[in-house]
């Protein structure tokens, strides 16, 4: 059949139709194909980057959290750290220069956890818009690894409220990840932002109160193997002091309060100061319950007196020495110290002979006590290792124990903020590892925190 008849006849378009039924398909099955292979290519790409995402943001939240405990929320964790950046910003002081060295280490630290998760916003920001994390703007900007005390200084929250929203975007990081994990098929994935275990505050023992007509409070504490030891001296008013008492010193009462280990107190007790004794200067009390004064008698020369366990009126004998109101005694190894101003020391064998005599050398205290710049400085034993308090009443307090063994630090946070704890007034320790805290209190009475092994546990709240 020539062409125009097979035109005639429709056969060419048909045939054409044919071809073009027979390509069309083809032509989609590849495209198809085509496209498919690309959607699954970019969906494998988004798992990768996804995953790569959410390991980076756990490094970096954990290595945020600095050595805080996994028991501590982050909130409490980031309190934490705050408060030792603004511990340590004082480059000279001496007193922070343990503290210093670890937030350099933790600050190392955290900079290598969280490069790679600015890396990775940086690359997912360029190359896929799409995909949401919602990472906080401080842990979202590159790393300064050439001065990483810096960069986690600035990263860090200054303010509890601060601390608080950081938290709150952290969660919200964590919630935005999980969300693109299943979308992707992927498990869920929880970043270390709740404690894990418990963490129970400290106990806080309340002593007694000193009676009303008594002002200016002060209080001393000491460990002792059965009990601790509370002294607490209360003055009389100015006025009612001026006209009976010609030395300020004189006007002080003096009360005893034991504390079992257990937290349970007994009543305070009135120390009698019989009419020899013009005032006593400083107290301290030895193991066998027994408790010591110094002070001076009315016709100026020194005194010395011992309180037998539980006697509310004490053996008084003489002391070469000269006394004044800045006069301490310390119990030590086998006996007691009497320390005048003048820089001596006299020692007594801690019997009932009470005879001291003036030393070149004393034994060492049977109380550890904190060092140049207290409780946040510390006690150090060299078998114990050091325990310190630190943290304030807007931020709580948090002890830490470094064991002399080298092993890990103990934290535990002991009373949150807001409470009504001022300050940490003093800490002091047993070598057996016994040790109490005195909590100076805004209003009310002081209390006091026990801990039976050095810091490592403390006696729980009820």
């Amino acid at each position: 059949m020539d062409e125009d008849l097979e035109r005639l006849s429709g056969r060419r378009a048909r045939r054409r139709l044919f071809i073009a039924l027979g390509t069309i398909p083809l032509l989609a099955s590849l495209g198809f194909g085509a496209w498919f292979f690309q959607q699954k290519k970019q969906e494998a790409e988004d798992r990768a980057l996804v995953d790569q995402v959410s390991g980076a943001a756990f490094g970096c939240v954990a290595s945020l959290r600095g050595d805080a405990p996994e028991a501590w929320s982050l909130e409490r964790a980031l309190e934490h750290m705050s408060q030792m950046a603004r511990r340590t910003r004082d480059r000279e002081d001496p007193t922070v220069r343990e503290d210093r060295d670890r937030f350099a280490r933790l600050a190392a630290d955290a900079a290598r956890g969280c490069e790679e998760l600015g890396a990775l916003m940086t690359r997912a920001q360029r190359e896929r818009p799409g995909l949401y994390f919602a990472v906080p703007a401080a842990l979202a900007q590159p790393v300064d690894q050439a001065d990483p005390e810096r960069w986690y200084r600035r990263t860090l929250p200054d303010t509890r409220p601060a601390a608080t929203e950081l938290s709150r975007q952290i969660r919200a990081m964590a919630e935005a990840m999980n969300e693109r994990r299943r979308e992707l098929a992927l498990m869920a994935q929880a970043l270390p932002v709740e404690g894990e275990g418990p963490s129970e505050l400290a106990r806080v023992v309340e002593l007694a109160p000193t009676p009303r007509d008594r002002e200016s409070p002060t209080t001393e504490v000491w460990p002792t193997p059965d009990a601790i030891v509370i002294l607490r001296r209360a003055s009389l008013p100015s006025v009612p002091c001026n006209m009976r008492f010609v030395n300020r010193a004189s006007c002080f009462a003096d009360f005893v309060q034991r504390v079992a280990w257990d937290g349970e107190a007994s009543e305070p007790v009135e120390l009698e100061r019989p009419a020899s004794v013009l005032y006593w200067s400083a107290f301290t009390p030895t193991f066998d319950g027994a408790l010591w004064a110094v002070g001076v008698a009315g016709a100026g020369h020194g005194l010395v007196g011992r309180y037998a366990a539980d006697a509310t009126r004490p053996d008084v004998a003489m002391i070469e020495a000269e006394v004044d109101v800045s006069t301490t005694i310390v119990a030590v190894t086998g006996g007691v110290v009497v320390f005048p101003s003048d820089g001596s020391a006299w020692l007594a064998d801690g019997g009932p002979g009470m005879h001291f005599a003036r030393s070149d050398a004393t034994p060492p205290p049977l109380v550890l006590r904190t060092r140049h710049g207290g409780a946040a400085r510390g006690i150090e034993d060299e078998v114990l290792g050091s325990l310190s308090i630190t943290g304030s009443a807007d931020e709580g307090f948090t002890s830490r124990l470094s064991p002399a063994d080298g092993a890990g630090d103990v934290l535990h946070r002991l009373i949150d903020a807001r409470s009504r704890v001022r300050e940490i007034a003093d800490l002091r320790a047993l070598r057996s590892g016994r040790a109490v805290a005195l909590l100076a209190r805004a209003s009310g009475p002081d209390a006091l925190a026990i801990t039976p092994d050095f810091g490592r546990t403390w006696l729980p709240a009820r």
